[in-house]
């Protein structure tokens, strides 16, 4: 059995630019923020489209394959990795 695809699933790029553009705006706001740390965001949104491309790369080689145990499985430890990075942040103070 197929995956079912979804039209125009994976196709977030105005959410990654405004996401990106607010990360800038927010850096530049504030006040001391120098070339150093515009550099550093500017390398994270590199990543983020990095990862987000890989993501949609492996959705569509784990429909190819039509094994969907393996891409539950594979998908959800992704996923749980996500969730204790973000309930590091989450504990984190300000």
């Amino acid at each position: 059995m197929k995956f079912p695809r979804a039209p125009g699933f994976m196709d977030s790029s105005d959410i990654l630019n405004k996401v990106h553009k607010r990360m800038l705006a927010n850096l530049q706001g504030r006040e001391g923020a120098d070339s150093v740390a515009v550099e550093r965001v500017k390398g994270i949104m590199t990543k983020d489209q990095v990862l987000r491309k890989a993501v949609a790369d492996l959705y569509v080689n784990l429909i190819e394959l039509n094994d969907r145990p393996l891409a539950i499985e594979v998908l959800a430890e992704h996923i749980a990795i996500l969730v204790e990075m973000l309930n590091e942040f989450k504990k984190s103070p300000d």
